[in-house]
């Protein structure tokens, strides 16, 4: 077969193919058109992206095998993703596509692979004049609405502030639509590799109180206090931190109507970038970017002597027998010097570290876990018997349960004996 002959066989191919947007930057995702893994949606304003990552990167990583998620993050500090879209089915290469299906839902679709459904919306074109595209706001929010032949948009049929991940943005909310019973809420990543909901949640108490609080498992872990007067009664510096008082630079506010009942905040300036974590220990970690400088502060339900050691885990656990309180688990590299793999094996990929901590914190024997995947995921326990050998280079990361001697007027720490 010539060249000529086979360039007149892939072209008419290649033209029945869905439009890329690979030619020219769009905040817009329209029907007949696809976002491939090397394509990203950019914001009116470029304040966001929408695009494939992987967690844990720094680069596109384009071509790689690799588990692919669809994200958006602030535009100046990429690879840190604000939201995901697909938590729970990663692509497991980088042949995926985003798309507008005719049935007006944003699907995933790659190689050998079931496509998997974004958005729920079931939106049906009024007339062929009519168009039902995905949009990237400057607000950071992706909405799915139909746009009128005279280019006029319609209602939002879904938008990703309805789904928050694991961040709250300005303008998202933490509550309920009373009307619908849908809920607004944080979940923690499972590890720092895994998108999928982890230990924690943040959200409004169900009991009809102006009230945040994480769970852990679905136990309550942490309460903010009830709302009074633009703060937090138990957690007076989400709204009033040291550098958040400072600034001046958001508004705060509490909603109760027959509608909805939710939380929320907004930015005063645009020149400010702003999201709250809910990270993989229940913390909330408010993270604010100005001009000129980064900005973090962090609420947590750690009371104890944890703080002594920036190194320590802050995790609260229920009360011991056998922890006095002057305990605490340090990371530190190195490996066990033992002839098997660890005293217990716990491979249950939906464990998180804090899982792991839960279980040798109550557990007498043991001095030390780690997680078992290289994910972050599962469960190895080592008892006191077991010599940790440090090694800065090639070790892996151990948590050993360590004690702080501040407690009896030093300052030193110690590996518990």
């Amino acid at each position: 077969m010539t060249w000529v002959s086979l360039l007149f066989l892939i072209v008419p191919s290649i033209l029945l193919l869905p439009h890329s947007l690979s030619q020219a930057e769009s905040d817009t995702l329209k029907q007949g058109q696809q976002l491939h893994d090397w394509d990203e949606l950019v914001s009116a304003e470029g304040v966001f992206k929408l695009g494939f990552f992987s967690p844990g990167s720094k680069t596109v990583d384009i071509g790689v095998i690799a588990p692919r998620y669809i994200g958006i993050w602030f535009n100046k500090i990429p690879f840190y993703p604000l939201w995901v879209a697909n938590p729970n089915n990663p692509v497991p290469d980088s042949s995926g596509v985003l798309r507008m299906d005719t049935d007006g839902i944003l699907k995933i679709a790659y190689k050998g692979g079931s496509r998997i459904a974004v958005s729920s919306n079931r939106a049906k074109k009024a007339n062929s004049e009519t168009n039902i595209t995905a949009t990237l706001l400057d607000s950071g929010n992706l909405v799915v609405r139909q746009i009128g032949a005279d280019g006029i948009a319609g209602p939002i049929l879904w938008q990703s502030f309805d789904y928050p991940s694991n961040m709250l943005l300005p303008e998202m909310k933490l509550g309920i639509n009373l009307k619908t019973g849908h809920e607004w809420y944080l979940s923690s990543w499972l590890s720092e590799q895994l998108p999928s909901p982890g230990a924690f949640r943040l959200g409004l108490n169900p009991n009809g109180s102006r009230e945040l609080m994480v769970w852990r498992r679905g136990e309550v872990y942490w309460r903010s206090g009830e709302w009074k007067n633009g703060k937090f009664e138990l957690a007076p510096e989400l709204t009033e931190g040291t550098f958040t008082k400072q600034l001046d630079a958001y508004q705060f506010r509490f909603v109760t109507n027959e509608n909805e009942r939710y939380f929320s905040y907004s930015k005063k300036s645009n020149f400010i970038l702003s999201r709250w974590l809910l990270n993989d220990l229940g913390q909330i970690e408010q993270f604010t970017r100005d001009t000129s400088r980064w900005i973090w502060e962090t609420t947590s339900p750690c009371t104890t002597n944890y703080t002594m050691n920036a190194t320590g885990v802050c995790l609260n656990e229920k009360p011991s027998n056998c922890r006095n309180g002057s305990e605490f688990f340090a990371p530190k590299k190195g490996y066990m010097n033992v002839s098997f793999t660890g005293d217990q094996i716990d491979d249950n990929a939906g464990l998180a570290l804090s899982d792991c901590h839960a279980k040798c914190w109550t557990n007498c024997s043991c001095s030390a876990y780690s997680s078992v995947f290289d994910n972050g995921t599962g469960c190895e326990f080592w008892s006191r018997e077991v010599q940790f050998i440090p090694d800065e280079g090639f070790g892996r990361e151990i948590y050993l349960l360590t004690y702080d001697q501040s407690i009896n007027g030093t300052s030193s720490y110690h590996r518990v004996p």
